[in-house]
């Protein structure tokens, strides 16, 4: 099973990200997504990184200690998987929504998770591109 957090290990978590919810500062949302058939549950701590090696650092700080981590984007999924069941640290990765680069030469976009689907397809258009329909969320990471 999985360890609680320790004032140990939220003081590690916070020297590696400035960007650390607790307590009645953690948003409700993060207790579900959008199908609340699968439980509410929120987690014990909350963090927005803003680059990969923020959540790197968090997320090697939960596996050492055995801390349960669930990444969530918008939480517009259907299906529980950013309801955090066991508590633990939730990384909300929607802060990270930076479109990159593009490779016009191989139609490859380079993006941050966080990157809205609606965000991404009118980049492209600005770009004389089309992003092409997909059937899920627009407003999805």
């Amino acid at each position: 099973m999985y360890n609680q957090l320790t004032p140990e290990i939220v003081a590690q978590i916070k020297a590696v990200s400035d960007h650390v919810f607790e307590g009645a500062d953690i948003n409700p949302d993060y207790a579900k997504d959008e199908m609340p058939i699968y439980g509410t549950k929120m987690p014990d701590l909350a963090v927005q990184p803003r680059s990969t090696e923020e959540v790197a650092a968090v997320v090697k700080i939960c596996y050492e200690n055995n801390i349960p981590v669930t990444p969530r984007g918008a939480g517009t999924g259907l299906a529980g998987g950013a309801v955090p069941l066991y508590g633990g640290v939730l990384i909300d990765i929607s802060k990270m929504n930076r479109i990159v680069s593009y490779d016009m030469e191989n139609f490859v976009v380079n993006i941050e998770a966080g990157v809205l689907l609606n965000d991404l397809a009118s980049d492209c258009q600005s770009r004389g591109m089309l992003y092409p329909p997909d059937p899920g969320e627009k407003f999805a990471c």
